[in-house]
């Protein structure tokens, strides 16, 4: 895997450039694939931009994976020098293997000036909760609407505007029950799935809230646990992207990002730690990494 390079030397043209020219960014590369521009030949690296008038050389048994600014991913695999004007076909828009709102992420923190500030990866997510319209002294984020449970370490967490030393923690069997399947009292705000497991059961949907001691609280989330079956069933269909050829860090970075779209807060941990280990000289991977587990409180 290859140190991705935030693009060195590229003029902010590059991405504002008229509507009617594309460019791509390299997502992927296997490999020794050069970019010839103006005639002067460079190695490709994940980050790199390329704008028209360029040629992409693909050398037998290598690939390139590119994203375009119309943010559809295809792959050069067939050995050949590509030249941009003949990709135009391959950036239309069109029904894509990889998320359109993966794409759009990688694309922008690839393309962005360097030393411009990361952009929060959950903007370009559709997982974001409704804001809760009940007024109590805890504050549960709506990233946690829904959480999709197969295994792990996860924090059921929240906020509190006040210093109260007790909180309640509810789980219930349905969402509009009044009797909670269990409760109880902790002075840390937060609870670990883990220490639920002999309460909750694998194909069940639970819903859950917290509130300080003595206080109600309307709002409430839900906990999904999934079987291994039913996940693995799930798993499977994100495996092999058609068209977009990757690295295995390329891969598990891509997983990751997927699952924690669908709320699937353990196994999007596993990725992203995957990548990181897999590319540990990867400023963007390690960035999101530790992003991730700050929002979401893992350790």
């Amino acid at each position: 895997m290859k140190k991705l390079l935030f693009p060195l030397g590229i003029s902010l043209f590059c991405i504002t450039a008229r509507s009617q020219e594309n460019q791509y960014v390299v997502y992927s590369i296997k490999g020794n694939v050069n970019i010839v521009v103006n005639n002067v030949e460079s190695k490709a690296k994940i980050g790199t931009v390329i704008t028209n008038g360029s040629t992409i050389k693909v050398p037998q048994g290598s690939f390139a994976t590119l994203i375009c600014n119309e943010t559809r991913a295809f792959s050069l695999t067939k050995p050949g020098n590509y030249t941009t004007s003949s990709l135009k076909d391959s950036c239309k828009v069109g029904s894509g293997s990889l998320s359109s709102n993966y794409m759009k992420y990688v694309w922008n923190e690839m393309t962005k000036p360097k030393g411009s500030p990361e952009k929060n990866r959950k903007n370009y997510m559709s997982n974001v909760g409704a804001v809760s319209r009940s007024i109590n002294n805890v504050w549960i984020d709506p990233k946690l609407d829904t959480v999709n449970y197969v295994s792990g370490t996860i924090p059921l967490s929240w906020k509190a505007f006040t210093e109260a030393e007790e909180f309640e923690f509810k789980l219930f069997d349905k969402e509009a029950a009044e009797t909670p399947v269990h409760s109880k009292l902790v002075k840390k705000k937060h609870v670990d799935i883990k220490d639920l497991l002999n309460v909750i059961k694998p194909g069940k949907t639970y819903y859950w809230s917290a509130m300080v001691k003595d206080e109600d609280n309307e709002d409430r989330k839900m906990l999904k646990y999934w079987t291994k079956e039913d996940y693995a069933l799930y798993y499977n269909q994100l495996q092999a992207p058609v068209g977009a050829s990757e690295t295995d860090a390329e891969k598990n970075f891509r997983l990751a990002f997927v699952l924690e779209e669908a709320h699937f807060v353990g196994e999007a941990l596993n990725h992203y730690l995957k990548a990181t280990q897999l590319a540990p000289e990867n400023i963007f991977y390690r960035s999101t990494f530790m992003s991730f587990k700050k929002d979401y409180e893992l350790k």
